[in-house]
Order: C-alpha cells, then structure tokens, then sequence
C-alpha cells in the first residue's frame, strides 16, 4: 500500500477512534439517580430543544430502556408514565425526541 494510503487510514481511523472524546461524558443524557457510570452509551449527532446547531451527544441508553418497551398492563404504563415526567424535569425537555433517537439505533 502506497505510504499515501496509510497515512489517509490512519487519519480516518485516528479520527473515528477521538470521535466520542468530543462529546462532554458530564453532559451524557441520563438518569438523576445516576451515580456510577453508564454501561452503555450511545452518540449521535443531534439536535434537541435549546441546541442552535447540531451537536455530538451522549444517551445513556440503560437508562432509557424501560421506556423502549411496551407496557404489559395498566402499572406498568403508570410507571412508564412516571419515568418520563422524572426525567422530563431532570433534563428539562422532552424525553420523546430522545426515545425516538434510540428507537432508530442499530
């Protein structure tokens, strides 16, 4: 491979590999009882209320799991219902833009 080549594979990977260093982990979007780290994190270039322009964020996508799935029965929609009002107010805007940013995650 010529020396050209390398150096363009090296760029690109270097680059894929910094990619999530340049999105703040403090600014993860997760839940308020949080304390440990998230053991699964998702970035995605997005744009949510309050951003000017598109930005490299972080999801903590355990913490939004329970609300991915449909509720069996009456409790559960109630408790999914309350999960969303809980992190609503921690992130202070709507969890629905983000779920529907998981919902397209590979």
């Amino acid at each position: 491979m010529p020396a050209r080549a390398l150096i363009s594979v090296a760029l690109l990977l270097g680059g894929l590999c910094s990619l999530p260093a340049k999105a703040n982990p403090a600014n993860c979007l997760q839940a308020p009882e949080r304390v440990k780290a998230c053991p699964h994190k998702l970035y995605r270039a997005v744009q949510l209320a309050g951003m000017s322009k598109p930005a490299l964020t972080c999801i903590c996508v355990t913490d939004f799991a329970q609300l991915l799935t449909t509720p069996a029965d009456a409790t559960e929609r109630l408790a999914q219902f309350r999960r969303k009002q809980q992190l609503t107010e921690h992130l202070q805007q709507d969890v629905e833009p983000i779920l529907e940013i998981l919902r397209r995650a590979p």
